[in-house]
């Protein structure tokens, strides 16, 4: 989940003037929310946005595990895939921002994690200890998948599946976030990162957004996205 890059992302264009309608549209305040439940809805009425990743996912070998919101982001729906034989797993999101993009991920029995991803945001955050996040924006499908494979750790894997799939992935966004309350939110490096790429070079700006994205932290331990 890129929520974070794009938190940040808004922040920056917000003191500069832009974004305001469009963030008030899409109610997103500027901090993300701690813990997610994944609600699982019904593939038909929501995974459409889905169906071309679906096809190229089930030529390679994979098999769907479900079709979720999460209730604490309005408008961000995801479908997810698991290939056992290789413990791979494949998450296509709906972000109202965003768009849709795509997660491959894979993780050990010793818990080493990779991620491959083609999210267009959240390449210049950091990545908590033991898991790795590649960016490769507008990627295809079998791009990710193929650099995962070559990319990640050695195994043996973890299996994710429709068994477990709600669990882990609920368990490892409340890990990142954690660590990232424990830094008192985003760094100002991690502004200024996001902030160069958007080609913002306000110091001024950039030390405004990190104070006011890490107030945001600072003023409950439950942040979220109402």
């Amino acid at each position: 989940m890129e929520q974070l890059a794009l938190i940040i992302v808004c922040a920056c264009l917000l003191l500069g003037g832009a974004l305001r309608i469009l963030s008030a549209k899409c109610g997103l305040l500027l901090k993300p929310p701690l813990r997610i439940q994944l609600v699982s809805v019904d593939d038909a009425a929501e995974g459409r946005f889905a169906e071309s990743h679906r096809r190229e996912l089930e030529f390679l070998g994979f098999n769907p595990i479900g079709t979720y919101r999460v209730r604490e982001m309005p408008g961000v729906t995801l479908v997810a895939f698991t290939q056992s034989f290789k413990a791979v797993c494949a998450v296509v999101y709906r972000h109202p921002l965003a768009g849709v993009f795509i997660d491959m991920c894979s993780m050990t029995e010793e818990g080493r994690g990779l991620t491959v991803t083609n999210a267009p945001a959240g390449g210049n955050l950091d990545q908590p200890p033991g898991r790795e996040k590649i960016f490769e924006p507008k990627a295809p499908l079998r791009k990710l998948y193929d650099r995962l494979l070559s990319d990640r750790p050695a195994g043996p894997y973890q299996r994710v599946d429709v068994s477990n799939f709600v669990r882990v992935f609920e368990a490892e966004y409340e890990r990142e976030m954690t660590w990232r309350q424990g830094r008192g939110g985003v760094t100002e490096d991690e502004v200024r990162r996001e902030a160069h790429a958007l080609g913002i070079h306000s110091e001024r700006t950039i030390q405004q957004a990190t104070q006011n994205l890490r107030e945001q932290y600072r003023e409950t331990s439950e942040p979220g996205v109402r």
